[in-house]
């Protein structure tokens, strides 16, 4: 017969997960635990994007603490290629007439003489000295060096080191500096100083430029040529020059020149002395002619000396004001010297003198002062060419010599103004908004988030102090609602009546900025401090990293966080040991059945050989 004993895969008959369907009774506890664990992991989160949401509206009243956020203005120029414009927050709106009759310019000093190689170095140094913005500047052989110029450098390695260097005036205070650089004329290479600061140093009362920025450049240097001969570089103030320009000059280019003596203009080249006087050997001529008094210019005589003198190169500079008369002598293969220059023209009724003042560096231009008319006020002079003092908040930038006047317009810019109040609602409702969605799962049972929506709804709606502490009044407005501001009495979300908005911006431009910007100090202690100030604070109360009561929730949370972990693990342990002891006892079990199926089987064997 068969055996009642085989049934299943098991001994016993048992399902094979029966240890699994019993401990999946017993874990309840444990499910609730993480159950448990889960929420609340989920609110700390929640908690964490609205503190980052909070922040977020923080840093936004913080902005808009600076009056600059309130008083945006638009700018204009009606012609952007001479005059260009933009205003800052404490420009006022208005139309204006400008005109410019001269640009700001940088002086610019230039060595009368150069190296023939680029790769020539510095082998001996005697001098080298300069004076920038009234302040000079020396390098003494065994003495002083500001620069660090050493034996070995060439012209660029003297001029990057000017560059770079960090110049100061006498009280310390940082300059704009020198940008120093190697011009080729073909020939030589000549070291080229111009200041980074534009316009005169110091201006006469007329305008004109009283003392460069930069002057005296002075150079004597041995330097090493590649074939490892050396050439004396020279190129300073005193004695023989390669060249020279006239100390003085005219502001009429075509004034005439009343007498043609050799006592009044003449200087010796070589072995030969020039001038203008028709009884010398080599007389100047322009065109084989001779220059007569009350016809000849300073041009004329420039020309006359082009002619007539090969090796030197005359021309005549005007620096927006003055005309010189430069003769450039660093291509020659001869110096300059015995230079007399006192020049008498005729300028209308009046007689000017040229004199002369014999340099080793060529001034090709002296630095202007930029000049304009502002709305009719004329001789108004900047240093730079962006005027940024004449129009409270207005910076033009002058690109151009203008023939009629230039209209500038600063307006209110209302819809800028309306986006910087956009960004503060906007970061409130951002916040508002979180809470709201999140109210019924996350934030369920959370009083904090109530508490959270009921302080910023205060601070919205009290009062900002109209008055200073002196009593002067501030702001004619002292809470929001004043110029607008609506609440959603579903959302609690705010925006404002754009009609009501745009009354008070239109009386009252500036009306907003005080209403957020003014601080505790300027209403005076117990008084309420402008709206920005107020979120700022407050939110900082509640985010605070030790004392913030959303600090001290997320840390709650993570408190039980972690003791549910605990709950868990021990949990787990437990479940462990119940599982450890159903599989024992299934175990024996299965060997029991195991040993009745054996007997069984015997006994069954047995009854089976007696039957037959």
């Amino acid at each position: 017969m068969a055996s009642s004993f085989a049934v299943g895969g098991l001994a016993s008959g048992l399902p094979s997960d029966m240890v699994d369907q019993l401990m999946a009774t017993k874990q309840q506890r444990l499910k609730a635990y993480e159950n448990d664990k889960s929420f609340f992991t989920g609110q700390k989160s929640a908690f964490g994007e609205l503190k980052t949401k909070l922040l977020n509206l923080s840093s936004v009243s913080e902005t808009l603490q600076e009056t600059s956020a309130w008083s945006p203005h638009t700018s204009s120029s009606s012609d952007e290629d001479k005059v260009a414009v933009s205003a800052s927050s404490s420009a006022v709106s208005g139309t204006h007439q400008i005109g410019v009759s001269r640009l700001a310019s940088s002086s610019t000093l230039m060595t009368s003489g150069g190296v023939t190689n680029s790769t020539d170095k510095v082998k001996t140094i005697n001098s080298f000295s300069f004076t920038y913005n009234d302040r000079d500047y020396s390098v003494v052989a065994g003495n002083a060096n500001p620069f660090g110029i050493i034996a070995g450098d060439t012209l660029a390695d003297i001029a990057s080191k000017i560059t770079t260097y960090d110049f100061e005036d006498a009280s310390g205070t940082d300059e704009a500096g020198i940008s120093a650089s190697v011009l080729n004329d073909g020939t030589n290479y000549r070291l080229v100083l111009t200041p980074k600061d534009q316009g005169a140093y110091e201006r006469n009362n007329d305008g004109t430029t009283k003392t460069s920025r930069i002057t005296g450049l002075t150079m004597d240097m041995v330097f090493e040529n590649s074939d490892g001969t050396s050439t004396t570089a020279t190129w300073n103030t005193g004695g023989d020059s390669s060249g020279f320009s006239t100390g003085a000059g005219l502001t009429d280019a075509t004034a005439t020149i009343d007498s043609i003596a050799a006592a009044n203009f003449s200087f010796t080249y070589g072995t030969n002395t020039w001038a203008l006087d028709a009884s010398t050997g080599n007389q100047l001529k322009k065109d084989g002619v001779a220059l007569v008094a009350g016809a000849a210019t300073l041009d004329n005589v420039a020309t006359a000396i082009n002619q007539s003198v090969d090796g030197v190169s005359a021309s005549v500079v005007n620096d927006g004001t003055n005309n010189y008369l430069v003769i450039d002598g660093s291509t020659a293969s001869q110096v300059i010297s015995g230079v007399t220059v006192n020049l008498g023209f005729t300028q209308g009724t009046s007689t000017y003198t040229v004199n002369s003042t014999s340099t080793g560096f060529f001034q090709s231009s002296e630095g202007q002062d930029a000049k304009i008319t502002v709305d009719g006020l004329s001789n108004i002079y900047s240093s730079s060419n962006v005027v940024d003092e004449v129009l409270p908040g207005v910076a033009m930038t002058i690109k151009g010599i203008t023939t009629s006047s230039v209209s500038v317009t600063v307006s209110d810019d209302t819809a800028a103004l309306k986006e910087t109040l956009n960004s503060f609602t906007t970061a409130y409702n951002d916040v508002i908004d979180y809470i709201g969605k999140n109210k019924e799962t996350v934030f369920s049972g959370a009083t904090l988030t109530r508490s959270i929506i009921s302080q910023m709804r205060s601070v919205l709606n009290t009062s900002t102090h109209k008055g200073d502490k002196s009593g002067d009044v501030l702001s004619p407005f002292s809470i929001l609602a004043e110029m607008g501001l609506r609440t959603d009495q579903k959302t609690g979300k705010i925006s404002f009546n754009d009609s009501t908005l745009d009354e008070a911006i239109a009386t009252n431009f500036t009306a907003l900025t005080n209403l957020f910007t003014n601080t505790q100090t300027a209403v005076d202690t117990g008084n309420n401090a402008g709206v920005a100030h107020r979120f700022e604070s407050l939110i900082d109360d509640i985010t605070n990293s030790s004392s913030g009561s959303l600090t001290g929730r997320s840390d709650g949370l993570q408190a039980r966080i972690d003791g549910l972990e605990d709950s868990i693990e021990r949990e787990n342990y437990r479940l462990e040991k119940v599982r450890e002891r159903l599989t024992l006892k299934f175990a024996n079990l299965e060997q029991l059945v195991n040993s009745l199926n054996a007997s069984g089987n015997a006994l069954t064997s047995a009854l089976g050989g007696l039957s037959k």
